[in-house]
């Protein structure tokens, strides 16, 4: 992905035009001079009061104030605001919950994204849908990596760092992240991690097999599968698109009678009804999942592109800090405090009927080294019920049994997976995977063929990119 270019991108344009007005119109009454205060789970919400000087005011016991914008508050939010602040001597966070004034989400995230485009935004920001590339190419986000020094950085998993990166810029950061890739039998799709797009069709193609043996994707595979190699197809630095390719009909022609979306099971695997499953790390059980599905010999094949091994990093909960904060420091030291253990071991504390140590409430895996470390190795222990049963880590449903204390040979299957990450995900949300989305609806109603298609989507996609210069 490219540098940051500072400008108002055409997203953040977008809310400007839609809720300033035009001319010399007033603005709203919610423009940042309004009042409104509201509880939401014990946390004080000041949502428009001076909040566009965040960093600036001062809590009642003298810390500095900053502020957290959110489009909604998941209580994990609210208790961890309500941890720092009562363990933090110098800083007091407040959340800004634009869901309260604006109860459509939509408009709630507009108003968000202009008051940030105007630099009357929050300190920090919990992005939910947002997506972070486009705000911080219009340049509104701060780049993180001004506060990863050598010695910081190596508090973190420093391959996920590295791979969540949007060019030479960190515009998004979270306690935990998960890994997406395709995985199957290794007797079929060969033993080594990674594949272009022309070797899986080719694989699938001498087995008979077209996208309906890629089980548990959608009724949009050819969608997920572009978006997972988008770098073959979309060149960031340079701003160009080219997806009038042979490579991109032949994804299309690919996934042309796709019958929807089917659940892989161990009798579709056996049977061969499906060749390969999309798969991925969310949770420390998942590996065993995998086994369970695919049996032994299975190999982490990735997500089909060009570069790289195709095993695709992507965010759980994601913050980012306004480049306009005028207490950057201050809203770091708030990220670090959500990514530390303390708060995870804290957050596992709110979930007293799991197993605690085996931090099995935590969706996704942690980004700081030690509480991975961490849940890896209690991941191993085995706890169990005053009966002397043992506790799932895992409680089944329909064909799929419960799962208990992963083995050693599982954890380090993880620690493999983990080191075989070299890519992220393109945001489901982002301006280009909705082009794509659309166009490629057009070619499976027949509506197109596919070199118009991806004309289509090529004058859309380089448009949206010639904008951002």
């Amino acid at each position: 992905m490219r540098t940051v270019k500072k400008r108002l991108g055409a997203i953040v344009l977008g809310a400007v035009i839609v809720l300033a007005g035009c001319g010399d119109e007033k603005p709203d009454e919610v423009s940042g001079t309004g009042s409104m205060e509201t509880g939401t789970y014990g946390t004080e919400v000041n949502a428009w009061t001076e909040h566009e000087q965040g960093g600036q005011g001062q809590s009642d016991q003298g810390q500095n104030t900053l502020t957290l914008g959110a489009c909604e508050t998941p209580w994990e939010l609210t208790n961890a605001v309500d941890a720092y602040n009562a363990r933090n001597g110098k800083y007091y966070v407040e959340i800004v919950d634009y869901g309260q004034e604006y109860q459509d989400y939509d408009t709630a995230q507009e108003r968000l994204k202009l008051d940030l485009a105007t630099s009357n935004g929050t300190d920090i920001i919990w992005l939910g849908d947002l997506v972070a590339d486009e705000l911080g190419y219009a340049g509104v986000l701060a780049d993180l990596n001004t506060y990863l020094t050598p010695e910081n950085r190596e508090k973190y998993l420093t391959n996920i760092l590295e791979y969540t990166q949007s060019g030479d810029a960190l515009y998004e950061i979270a306690a935990t992240f998960e890994l997406g890739f395709i995985a199957g039998d290794s007797g079929k799709l060969g033993t080594e991690t990674g594949w272009t797009i022309e070797e899986m069709l080719k694989t699938f193609r001498a087995n008979n097999k077209d996208a309906n043996a890629l089980g548990s994707v959608g009724v949009n595979t050819a969608q997920e599968l572009v978006l997972h190699a988008i770098e073959d197809f979309v060149d960031w630095d340079a701003g160009r698109a080219d997806f009038c390719n042979q490579e991109f009909y032949d994804v299309l022609e690919f996934c042309r009678n796709e019958s929807g979306w089917v659940k892989a099971t161990q009798e579709s695997v056996t049977s061969g009804t499906h060749l390969a499953v999309q798969s991925g790390i969310s949770d420390l059980t998942d590996i065993q999942y995998i086994n369970w599905l695919l049996g032994d010999g299975w190999v982490v094949k990735g997500w089909p592109c060009n570069q790289g091994t195709g095993v695709k990093v992507s965010f759980w909960n994601s913050f980012a800090v306004s480049a306009y904060s005028q207490c950057p420091e201050g809203a770091w030291d708030f990220l670090e405090y959500y990514m530390s253990l303390d708060w995870l071991e804290e957050y596992a504390a709110l979930h007293p009927d799991l197993p605690q140590k085996t931090y099995a409430s935590i969706h996704g895996l942690p980004l700081n080294r030690i509480a991975f470390e961490e849940m890896l190795e209690w991941s191993t222990v085995q706890q169990y019920y005053e009966t002397g049963e043992p506790v799932p880590f895992y409680f089944g449903e329909g064909s799929i049994p419960n799962f208990y204390a992963n083995s050693v040979e599982d954890v380090e299957r993880i620690r493999e997976i983990v080191t075989l990450a070299d890519g992220r995900t393109l945001s489901n949300m982002s301006f280009v995977c909705q082009i794509i989305g659309e166009e490629i609806s057009g070619y499976k109603t027949g509506v197109l063929t596919a070199e118009q298609t991806a004309d289509k989507i090529q004058n859309r996609v380089q448009l949206y990119l010639d904008e951002q210069k």
